[in-house]
């Protein structure tokens, strides 16, 4: 598939409040990309706004969980910035604790907002998407591959979201749109931040951070790793690259599940015409 040049083009971006999704629209910008910042209503919103609208961005509200709300500003931010070439859902919530301990309250917020935020972003955006056959990117974690220690419901929604995007991409394979995602490790961020105020997980991170194998990236690196796999149409982007081996397996499975189910009846039953969006 071809590189996707974004100057001049619409990239949205959600989580925009949060470290990596301000960075990317950062780097977004400076790439010429006119940007959606999308998250919940905010003065953080409203601050970043301000400060990338001088160069084309513009800002939409939207809680990640509610469904006719995410659709409606993606619709607006769509119509702003003239179409939508790509999409990155960095939308994401941790609340550190055991399974067992979690409460339903932290539990709901977490899936909410990671797997829910994700799924209703990709529907919202894929009309848009699929008219410039363009790409739509979730950011992963290398958490929902592997499990992690005090990271309660987080890395199953991180899986969820990875099973997302395997799904999305057989039902895309007659289309030029495509769709990936980007796993990373521990970035430095409110996300990490949260981490290392828990009694348990903050010291034991404190502990195990520092080497050069496992030190945070900083949220500049992953923007960088994120644009470059939006603009390469990348189907998986593993940061940082030490982690590897960890994905690897599971990635090689998805994609000859994917080229299996290219060559069988199933794939001559899979849509043609334009994407489609569910009222309901």
């Amino acid at each position: 598939m071809s590189r996707i040049d974004l100057r001049d083009r619409g990239v949205l971006v959600t989580g925009a409040t949060g470290a990596v999704g301000a960075a990317t629209a950062r780097l977004l910008v400076e790439r010429g990309a006119r940007v959606v910042l999308m998250s919940r209503p905010s003065e953080r919103l409203e601050a970043i706004e301000d400060e990338l609208a001088p160069e084309g961005a513009v800002a939409v509200a939207a809680k990640a969980d509610d469904r006719a709300a995410v659709i409606e500003a993606v619709d607006e931010g769509a119509g702003l910035v003239g179409g939508l070439v790509g999409v990155v859902a960095a939308a994401g919530l941790v609340r550190p604790s055991t399974i067992a301990e979690q409460s339903e309250e932290d539990v709901r917020a977490v899936v909410d907002t990671n797997l829910y935020g994700t799924l209703w972003t990709f529907q919202a955006s894929l009309p848009h998407v699929d008219r410039t056959g363009g790409h739509l990117l979730a950011i992963a974690s290398i958490a929902g591959l592997a499990p992690v220690g005090l990271a309660g419901i987080y890395p199953a929604t991180k899986a969820a979201i990875a099973e997302v995007v395997s799904q999305l991409r057989i039902e895309l394979m007659h289309r030029e749109t495509s769709v990936g995602a980007v796993y990373l490790g521990m970035v430095s961020s409110g996300m990490s931040d949260d981490v290392k105020a828990h009694e348990q997980a903050g010291p034991a991170l404190t502990r195990t951070l520092g080497g050069p194998l496992t030190r945070a990236l900083t949220a500049e690196d992953a923007a960088e790793q994120i644009v470059r796999a939006l603009e390469h149409r990348s189907r998986a982007v593993v940061t940082p690259w030490w982690q590897i081996p960890v994905a690897a397996p599971q990635l090689a499975v998805h994609g000859l599940v994917e080229q299996g189910l290219r060559l069988s009846a199933l794939a001559g039953q899979l849509p043609r015409g334009p994407v489609r969006r569910s009222r309901r």
